[in-house]
């Protein structure tokens, strides 16, 4: 035992004076290197990454870009930065280390998109924001406009709906700027409105969007007064052949549903509604749930919508080429379920799109552009809205389906929505086929340095089908004593005979046109010359045909229904546009920068001594950071740029009261035939008769837009800044004087270019790019504020002043100000009240005093559906082989009337029945149980059920691992990457009863959708 002690001593010590000879020797192996870290310009860096190759030993440069730090003396340091090229620096016998870091070639010579061209973005002089179809990948979305909110200031967009082969948001740049259209222009590869809109284009396939908001838009002229979006879709690169595949799969299910009283709350309501309809035996009955036949408790959303619908996305593209030709070709489909049980809502896309770049000779190019799409959309033969107000008003006293299976009664209308929304009903399937085609030819007058000529042309086609078949449903009644299906009786519901339309619609488009380019550079100064004509043409053409009385249903073709009842129409327009364009630019050493563009546009919408308008914009800039001066005396402060403009654009697009677009020619009579006709000889004969009076001088809407901006960049371009205030006046405004016109004149105004209104606010996006080690992460802040005002246009005369909307944003309602409720009769009697007020009525304020309250007394607000001040906050990070994204968007200063069409008509809002006035609650807060519009504060738009439309919410958010094993590259696998996205994780807001973006008085739309998406990319 002695010896095995002191052996075990020895060897422990033996140990114990090899670890410190180790050490010791370790120590002298170490020294201590310092240096300066700077950047091209001599300019020390601040928060360079100094680090040993290899280990976790690092430090990172003071203000001065000074470091110093201890390293091993044959060690490697690695000197990084963002948005620099790193440098390895073996140690070797220095003991100072001076590094000089470069910009990467990439961040210098970035470029955006502009009108009909390209331009650096150091010398862009307007107002331009743009996202990269990368970041747009990141949201599983069938829609791309709804991947676009939140990532790009100026850009205001709100999703009220989201149903599979719908559902896309409504984007504004900058707000609301006029009483008509306000949709922006948008221009794919070059060409402006293409059918099809970009929706439905592929993330995958996108290179970048781009968002003209000032004078950079003036080159669009007579549709740009609105903004112009610019989609640019990927091309090849020079190179071997890479291969892409993405795959993702998940489910949807909506953000949020309403949730409606019980079968115990609504008959309680509707006994306070009309007392005795239900006995204390039948309310015990609907509470403890014992006898589902008679007595059944049905929650029509949990009965009609799954919790979740499946979706889908593949992509297999190729990209590469050489010098004489470059190429990109991408497959896609997607597809997704809707979200009813059993549903007959279903959307799915098949699409190819080739880009190829050809260079036949040196002074010569093409490119072909080439995409065909499906869309295959599959409705409900009720729309969603009618589906949703039935789930919605659906009775829970009532059973959707009977104990047995068998289908429920109808609501009302032969509606039963939980069969309605499936196929038993019918089916309405719509196809639409997109073929789209664009060439351009390039072409270096060799003999003249720097010109160049241009042509460009497309050609599309767009054909729509549409198949609708309706068939009778049965549904069943139950004898109210036989709890089995032989107490159940079917009967034939919807409609009495099956019918069948038919649809198909058939859309040509062409353009063209020529530009001569001249970019020359002079010593130090910077010449670029643009003009172009272009022309483009539509014809559109549509016909429709129905039948009905079916001897079955198992076979919809039209010409197995009955001749009796049978329908057919149809109808065509065409329009044409001439315009010619140009741009010039200058600059000086790219520090004092200049741009003038124009357009003259032509429309076939106005008179031929109105049809031409000249849309000028002009734009200034100064990078002041460029200046001797500031470098000497600001170097904090790494780039300053000072950004004005000031614009005309227009607009041509007029609506009508479905706020759908009215291609009526304005100036012309227009006529249309009676609908019924005298009968003479067995015949009828129907006669013409004039519908609107003509307006020979109608012509342009005008835009006048002033910007003025600022970018700057310090702290090592860590931080950046971009910021612009606008103020856009809108003159000439297409709107019709109807108002102030007795409607029992029975006379039609056309447009006339009397409303004014102006739209002001600003735009800005910060952004803060670092890392910490081996942890590079980004944040990035957009927010837009904007808000418009009515300066002229038609009001009714005579109104109160506090309820005239000239002066007020568009779209303002008038409202009776609610002051709480009728408690008891007494207050009643002491206070101003409507005919017939009872105890918890909406007690209404009387705003002009005069001891009665009417129509006087409703005041117009100052605020409407479209919030003032959007914002988006991008958070970004990678951490070795992982990845994450996350995406914040919010908005403030709208605000959303809720109020449902309840009583006997249908279910109340659970929130309703706990807040509301009862005798026996005679101190709540919410009004009594209201029947339909019977009561006046029900009929009559009231302040009470304004809700403000605030809110923020996770919009997006990605998760990704990218794998870096040998064993792939060896199998052809260049990169492997896996993730996870999600969409409308949360959100925050004040609605609570419905999505805050869905605007929705009665709760009756399809809802917003949470995704789930699970995805992997290969490159190989």
């Amino acid at each position: 035992m002695e010896r095995y002690s002191l052996n075990h001593l020895f060897r422990t010590l033996g140990c114990f004076l090899l670890c410190v000879m180790f050490t010791a020797t370790a120590f002298a192996q170490q020294k201590t290197i310092k240096g300066t870290v700077v950047d091209v310009t001599g300019e020390p860096l601040i928060g360079v990454n100094v680090a040993v190759k290899g280990t976790t030993i690092g430090i990172i440069t003071d203000i001065d870009g000074n470091y110093t730090l201890e390293v091993p003396s044959k060690s490697t340091i690695v000197f990084s930065y963002i948005g620099y090229q790193a440098q390895e620096v073996p140690v070797g016998n220095q003991s100072t280390i001076n590094v000089t870091l470069k910009e990467y070639a990439q961040k210098l010579e970035e470029v955006v998109v502009v009108g009909y061209g390209t331009q650096k973005k150091v010398t862009v002089t307007g107002s331009v924001a743009s996202v990269s179809g990368e970041e747009l990948k990141a949201s599983p979305t069938t829609n791309l406009s709804n991947g676009m909110v939140g990532r790009m200031p100026g850009v205001i967009g709100f999703q009220k709906s989201d149903e599979p082969g719908g559902g896309g948001t409504t984007i504004r740049v900058r707000g609301t700027n006029s009483l008509g259209s306000n949709d922006p222009l948008v221009v794919i590869d070059g060409i402006p409105d293409r059918d099809g809109g970009f929706n439905r284009l592929n993330p995958t396939e996108i290179e970048s969007i781009s968002v003209l908001k000032d004078a950079s838009a003036a080159i669009y002229g007579a549709r740009a007064a609105n903004g112009v979006i610019l989609i640019t879709t990927k091309r090849g690169k020079e190179g071997k052949a890479t291969v892409t595949f993405n795959a993702s799969g998940g489910f949807s299910q909506p953000t949020r549903l309403p949730k409606m009283a019980n079968a115990f709350e609504y008959a309680t309501m509707v006994n306070e509604i009309n007392p005795g309809t239900w006995t204390d035996e039948d309310l015990r009955l609907f509470q403890d749930g014992s006898d589902p036949w008679g007595h059944p408790d049905t929650d029509w959303f949990d009965t009609t919508i799954k919790n979740a619908s499946p979706m889908y996305r593949a992509d297999v593209g190729v990209q590469g080429g050489s010098e004489k030709m470059k190429y990109y070709v991408n497959f896609a489909a997607n597809g997704e379920d809707g979200i009813y049980k059993n549903s007959a809502n279903r959307y799915d896309q098949y699409s190819l799109r080739m880009n190829l770049d050809i260079n036949t000779s040196k002074y010569v190019s093409f490119q072909l552009g080439s995409i065909a799409r499906l869309e295959n959309t599959k409705y409900p033969m009720k729309s969603a809205s009618s589906i949703f107000s039935g789930i919605r008003r659906g009775k829970p006293t009532q059973n959707a389906y009977w104990p047995t299976g068998e289908p429920g009664p109808d609501l009302e209308r032969g509606d039963n929505p939980a069969v309605t929304s499936t196929d038993i009903a019918g089916f309405d399937n719509q196809k639409n086929y997109y073929i789209q085609n664009n060439l351009s030819v390039n072409i270096k007058i060799p003999w003249i340095e720097g010109l160049t000529i241009r042509g460009n042309g497309s050609y599309d086609k767009h054909f729509y089908n549409r198949k609708k078949f309706e068939k009778p449903i049965l549904l069943y009644s139950w004898d109210g004593v036989n709890k089995n299906s032989s107490g159940l009786t079917a009967a034939k519901r919807y409609v009495d005979n099956a019918q069948l339309s038919r649809e198909h619609s058939d859309a040509t488009s062409w353009m063209v046109n020529g530009l001569i380019d001249y970019n020359r550079t002079f010593g130090q100064h910077n010449l670029g010359v643009t003009f172009g004509i272009e022309a483009q043409k539509k014809d559109y053409d549509f016909t429709s045909a129905f039948r009905q009385g079916f001897i079955s249903d198992t076979k919809p073709e039209l010409n197995l229904g009955s001749d009796v009842g049978m329908k057919n129409t149809g109808y065509s327009w065409e329009e044409a546009r001439l315009n010619y364009f140009g741009r010039v630019s200058y600059n000086y050493l790219e520090r004092y920068l200049f741009e003038f563009v124009w357009r003259a546009d032509g429309s076939y919408r106005f008179p031929k001594n109105k049809r031409y308008g000249f849309f000028p914009g002009a734009s200034v800039a100064w990078r002041v950071s460029e200046e001797n001066w500031w470098k000497e005396n600001v170097r904090f402060i790494d780039y300053f740029k000072l950004r004005a403009s000031i614009s005309q654009t227009g607009n041509d697009a007029l609506l009508n009261s479905d706020n759908e677009y009215d291609r009526s020619i304005q100036y012309l009579n227009t006529y249309r035939f009676t609908e019924h006709g005298v009968v003479f000889g067995g015949e009828e004969s129907k006669r013409l008769y004039a519908v609107r009076t003509p307006n020979p001088n109608i012509t342009w809407e005008v835009g006048t837009t002033y910007n003025v901006g600022l970018d700057f960049k310090f702290l090592q371009n860590r931080l950046s800044v971009e910021t612009d205030a606008f103020y856009h006046k809108r003159t000439n405004m297409l709107i019709s004087r109807n108002a102030s016109l007795s409607k029992i004149t029975g006379i039609t105004l056309p447009r006339e270019n009397i409303g004014e209104m102006k739209n002001r606010g600003f735009d800005m996006l910060v952004g803060w790019n670092d890392n910490i080690g081996d942890v590079q992460y980004n944040v990035s802040l957009n927010a837009t504020y904007a808000r418009n005002k009515i300066l002229f246009w038609d009001e009714t005369p005579g109104a109160p002043a506090w309820q005239v909307s000239t002066g007020l944003p568009v779209s303002t309602s008038l409202y009776y100000v609610a002051d709480g409720i009728f408690h008891n009769q007494a207050e009643i009697d002491a206070y101003p009240h409507w005919e017939g007020a009872q105890p918890g009525d909406i007690r209404f304020k009387d705003i002009n005093n005069d001891g009665k309250i009417d129509a006087d007394d409703r005041i117009r607000s100052d605020k409407n559906e479209e919030p003032r001040f959007v914002a988006g906050l991008t958070l970004g990070l990678n951490w070795k082989n992982w990845d994450l994204m996350a995406l914040f968007q919010g908005a403030t200063g709208g605000q959303v009337y809720i109020q449902t069409w309840s009583g006997t008509i249908g279910n109340f809002l659970k929130e309703y029945y706990d807040q509301r006035w009862t005798p026996d609650n005679p101190t709540a807060n919410g009004p009594r149980t209201y029947e339909r519009e019977d009561q006046y504060w029900i009929s009559n738009k009231n302040t009470y059920f304004l809700r403000k439309g605030d809110y923020l919410r996770l919009k997006n958010v990605e998760l990704g691992y990218t794998f870096s094993v040998d064993a792939l590259k060896k199998a052809g696998i260049s990169k492997l990457r896996i993730y996870g996205d999600a969409t409308n994780l949360f959100t925050l807001d004040h609605v609570k009863v419905a999505d805050p973006e869905a605007r929705d008085v009665n709760l009756e739309a399809y809802p917003q959708r949470r995704i789930i998406n699970f995805g992997v990319q290969a490159t190989f």
